[in-house]
């Protein structure tokens, strides 16, 4: 099984993980502007990594409209982002944000907690979470997400790990055994 992870990342946290899924499985690497310019058919595995930005996980709805142009392909999804791997319900609604309910049960799909970088993020998006935060803060009777929402942005972090690798890696040797 031939396999390429096409990736998006802005702060390099994305590509972290990208990096630890190449070095286990070793496999052929591509940015996201670099594939869609030199997109064709394949029967590759796809592996498409990219951050969640707003709620949307960026360029998903592009290489899923990209790749529907093409040949069929297998395709997977991992999105990086500052929620922790534990908050199932918040992970839960990403994915329902980003899939169909037929997506859902049909492309696999995995998350791993990444964090915030606003030292490399673009002023808009500084701006934008540091606007987040502050409406965060001052907010009165906040359940247990919104607390930790509002932690989470206060300041940069990082919480790559390479154990969340693990499902993903686990899949995918698992299909490489049944080909």
């Amino acid at each position: 099984m031939e396999i390429i992870i096409v990736y998006n990342s802005k702060t390099g946290l994305t590509k972290r993980y990208v990096d630890w899924i190449a070095e286990e499985i070793k496999c052929e690497v591509q940015s996201y502007n670099d594939f869609i310019k030199t997109v064709k058919k394949t029967d590759k595995v796809i592996i498409f990594c990219s951050r969640i930005h707003a709620g949307k996980i960026e360029y998903l709805d592009k290489i899923k409209l990209l790749l529907n142009h093409h040949s069929r392909r297998k395709f997977i999804v991992v999105a990086t982002g500052g929620t922790p791997n534990a908050a199932n319900d918040v992970v839960d609604k990403i994915w329902e944000n980003n899939l169909t309910q037929d997506e859902l049960k049909t492309i696999p799909h995995f998350y791993m907690q990444a964090g915030l970088n606003y030292e490399k993020m673009g002023k808009v998006d500084w701006v934008l979470m540091k606007m987040a935060a502050k409406i965060m803060s001052r907010k009165k009777n906040r359940n247990d997400n919104e607390k930790g929402f509002g932690l989470a942005i206060q300041k940069s972090h990082d919480i790559t790990s390479k154990e969340y690798i693990k499902p993903l890696i686990e899949f995918i040797n698992m299909k490489m055994e049944t080909k």
